[in-house]
């Protein structure tokens, strides 16, 4: 029998102890020019201009114009663990600064070379250090404004495994523009210029203003006039945590939550608490799968935050998680509830929009809308107009044929399989005189086009639907019942046992939609009522897929408000359908009453009720210049 000695103890050589230290905190290129750029902010510079050649890897350059470090301090900077932010234990506490462990320029230079240069504004030269691997090479003066310059060379050059893991260098380099636009947001007052093999990538001037108005001038110079104007700007304060923040519009949410920047006391972090809390901040303005562009600035006592959790700064640990998560998903979504389109819609030559006049208006009763709830069930079932008189198809090319003033086109008889329905003109020929332009056009019976000044605004029909019957349930559910319509020859409706039990649940909130529901014998329930609009010959489905959609609810959102959730699934399966042919009184009812709800921009399941075309873009389209 062999015997196995045990491993002895000992310590690492100092090389190799200095290696694997870096490799805790210099993970990638990005993380040496992330430490170095952090160093320059922290030195009180005005302005950074970075230098790339080839790739971060090959050959990076960070240059300031800081306060500098003085000649005799020059090889203490390659020390590790040498610093000039802490002086005791206790300045641990109230960090206001980036860097504060002395690590970031004793491990880069352990696996690079690097050169520093630095010079105080009272120095009469800089004075420059180089060194290969740790090691130093070579002491002596430069000539050099006051400022920093580290040059970093050869990263990783001797760690071989380390290369074999990197990222592709346009990859990185696209994370270190990233990066520098993350810190441009953060110090607005400070002027960046970043330079890849000669070309000029960036080069944003230091913001004149101050507060927000600054962040809304850098805010222009990263993400582009237009961009930056469309955020909502929030501002608000609570137990001494402020919050600043620039929100996105649902229509430019991400499929992943690289859109998010969430910079603490100025350091930019990752915080999956700041995510939640502003993803629930957006509500059902966007659909699961699709997270909020926001950039979020949150100024926090520094005795109320640790920064010290990670050994690349790059998550917080927050005192009181609870005051921050309810100021951010507050604020936030206050802010959204009075979100609204930019733009309004032109009806032929009506100078501004009926909704626009009454954006404020609470929900009314279905009925002003014009619309037949659940009308998409059988096919050859009649939508109820404005003036109360049901339409089909045919209906509406007589009406084209007296020459009136509402005309929807059967978008399968338009034209032997045409393209789509205009409302206002007929393919027949020439709009009747005194017509005018076309105000609305329906596009296979499933869009509705509205011009808006400068482009188009193509509407999805059932998801605007849905906005309005879902806001028009949340108000009789949450204080204002409607009223019941009553059924001349009530009906049954046959139910699962789990489906029936869920009705016996939520039968107070069905009730306050406008149900008049009675059980029978399990699983048995009488119709005697229905809400508005809700015609006799589709109650039974319409409850059925109602209680489905409702059942379907599993986990958390099962758990979630059941007002909520019976709107939801109200507003889903009574809203008209694709395929569905509207009159031109109709379409014009549902733009009107969806951009006088709360939140037009979506239906409660997150989905975008409309996308808007610019008229540049159209221009660009065709070749116009």
């Amino acid at each position: 029998m062999t015997t196995v000695s045990a491993p002895t103890i000992r310590r690492l050589a100092p090389d190799t102890a200095a290696r694997i230290a870096a490799g805790e905190v210099i993970e990638r290129p990005l993380s040496a020019l992330k430490e170095i750029l952090e160093n320059a902010l922290d030195s009180g510079a005005r302005r950074i201009e970075v230098v790339v050649e080839r790739s971060l890897d090959h050959r990076f350059s960070v240059a300031d114009d800081g306060h500098g470090i003085g000649a005799n301090e020059l090889e203490l900077s390659l020390e590790r663990h040498a610093t000039s932010k802490l002086t005791a234990l206790e300045d641990l506490d109230h960090l206001r600064t980036l860097g504060f462990r002395g690590e970031a320029l004793p491990s880069i230079a352990a696996v690079s070379r690097l050169t520093l240069t630095s010079r105080p504004p009272d120095a009469d030269a800089a004075a420059q250090l180089m060194a290969d691997a740790g090691s130093i090479t070579a002491l002596g003066t430069a000539a050099r404004a006051h400022g920093t310059t580290v040059e970093v060379r050869d990263l990783f050059f001797n760690t071989p495994a380390r290369r074999k893991f990197l990222s592709s260098p346009a990859g990185e380099l696209r994370a270190a523009l990233r990066l520098v636009e993350h810190y441009g947001l953060a110090y607005p007052e400070v002027a960046f210029r970043v330079v890849v093999d000669g070309r000029q990538r960036l080069d944003w001037a230091a913001a004149a203003g101050q507060g927000l108005a600054a962040i809304r001038e850098r805010a222009t110079s990263a993400w582009g006039a237009r961009h930056a104007g469309q955020r909502l700007e929030v501002e608000a304060e609570k137990n001494g945590v402020r919050l600043t923040a620039l929100l996105g519009l649902p229509e430019h949410g991400r499929a992943n939550r690289e859109g998010q920047t969430f910079l603490i006391n100025r350091r930019w972090i990752q915080s999956p608490l700041l995510s939640q809390a502003l993803r629930q901040a957006y509500g059902n303005l966007l659909p699961a799968g699709r997270f909020p562009a926001a950039a979020l600035w949150l100024d926090v006592p520094s005795d109320r935050l640790d920064v010290n959790v990670h050994p690349t700064k790059r998550e917080v640990r927050f005192a009181d998680d609870d005051t921050v998560f309810s100021l951010v998903a507050g604020a936030c979504a206050q802010q959204l509830a009075h979100l609204h389109p930019p733009f309004t819609v032109v009806y032929g030559t009506q100078p501004e929009p009926r909704w626009a006049e009454r954006a404020n208006a609470p929900i009314e009763d279905p009925s002003q809308l014009g619309l037949e709830l659940g009308s998409a069930r059988p096919s050859g079932s009649s939508l109820v107009s404005s003036a109360g008189a049901a339409t089909d198809p045919d209906a509406s090319a007589r009406w084209g044929e007296a020459g009136g003033a509402g005309i929807v086109r059967d978008a399968s008889r338009a034209s032997e399989g045409g393209e789509f329905a205009m409302a206002g003109a007929s393919s027949a020929g020439p709009a009747p005189a005194g017509l005018g332009e076309p105000e609305l056009w329906q596009l296979h019976r499933t869009y509705i086009l509205a011009p808006v000044r400068g482009g188009l605004v193509i509407i999805d029909q059932h998801a605007a639907h849905e906005r309005v019957l879902f806001e028009e349930a949340m108000t009789r559910l949450t204080g204002r019942p409607g009223v019941s319509q009553r059924m001349l020859f009530p009906t049954t409706a046959d139910l699962t046992q789990d489906r029936f039990d869920l009705l016996l649940e939520l039968g107070p909130w069905l009730e306050m939609l406008g149900w008049d529901l009675s059980p029978l014998s399990p699983p048995t329930v009488a119709i005697q009522g229905t809400p508005p609009n809700v015609g006799p010959e589709h109650a039974v489905e319409l409850l059925q897929d109602l209680l489905d959609g409702v059942g379907e609810s599993t986990g958390r959102d099962a758990l979630a408000d059941v007002a909520e959730r019976v709107a939801r699934s109200f507003a889903c399966h009574a809203a008209v359908r694709a395929g569905d042919p509207l009159t031109l009184d109709e379409m014009r009812m549902l733009v009107d009453r969806l951009f006088a709800t709360s939140r037009p921009h979506g239906d409660p399941h997150g989905r975008p009720t409309f996308v808007r075309l610019d008229l540049d873009e159209l221009h660009r389209r065709f070749g116009r210049s």
